[in-house]
């Protein structure tokens, strides 16, 4: 079925939607984790902001420093910006756009649900249909993230966390300055399926991630346990910790 352009327009879902996302809490269990990797006064990057409920987390465990959400899809940042109001978050830099390897534009991709309401999570850029029955498409600006590091004169970046439905390879591909040189923790989603409907491979993802001195962590009740590198890629959200 052919894409739809984006055109916003209010409606009952986009109320619930604004709703779940200035009310709710879905990433609580991970706040004592957060809370030993991001300062009081850290920078943290929330790439896939989606409605902003980790942007949030983060914004209230670092109340003097700054969070910047990077978000592409409009439909999101209609309920990330009033979410973030209607709970005072005054530490947080919303961005417009997407990260990848290198500056271009691109189409973002938001599946439309069964019921009609946008399936603004799993919006994506892909380089092959991802099989939805129906979607809406929207031309976004790419940046990497070694120039929106420069742009915005970060002094530290302290955590990013990466949720961008497959896309993970190509930010990584224009990070590597920010990686290297400020050693921030990263938290992944792994899917191999999202991965290759990008273009990517989650084996070659996971060995950059190892070239670039990282190790894998998984989240086990209130630590972190470290992964054997050598057991290979795992599918689901992984924590990558600058290697010692």
């Amino acid at each position: 079925m052919a894409d739809t352009p984006y055109r916003f327009m209010p409606s009952t879902g986009w109320i619930t939607h604004l709703w779940k996302s200035a009310t709710r809490q879905d990433h609580a269990h991970l706040r004592p984790v957060l809370r030993g990797l991001l300062p009081a006064d850290g920078v943290a990057i929330d790439v896939g902001a989606h409605g902003g409920q980790v942007t949030r987390l983060l914004a209230g465990l670092a109340p003097r420093g700054t969070v910047v959400a990077v978000e592409p899809s409009g439909y999101a940042r209609s309920v990330l910006r009033p979410a973030l109001w209607a709970r005072g978050h005054r530490n947080v830099v919303v961005v417009a756009g997407a990260l990848g390897a290198s500056p271009g534009v691109a189409v973002l991709r938001t599946p439309i649900k069964r019921h009609g309401d946008m399936g603004y999570g799993l919006a994506h850029i892909s380089a092959r249909p991802g099989g939805e029955a129906a979607s809406v498409a929207e031309t976004v600006l790419v940046t990497t993230l070694d120039a929106l590091v420069a742009a915005l004169s970060l002094p530290r970046v302290d955590f990013i966390k990466v949720d961008i439905e497959g896309y993970e390879s190509a930010l990584i591909a224009g990070a590597r300055e920010t990686l290297l040189r400020h050693r921030p923790a990263l938290l992944l989603e792994h899917d191999s399926g999202f991965l290759a409907r990008a273009g990517a491979d989650l084996g070659a993802l996971w060995n950059e991630l190892l070239a670039l001195h990282y190790a894998p962590h998984i989240l086990a009740g209130s630590r972190l346990d470290p992964l054997p590198a050598a057991r290979g890629p795992r599918e689901g959200d992984v924590f990558w910790l600058p290697a010692a």
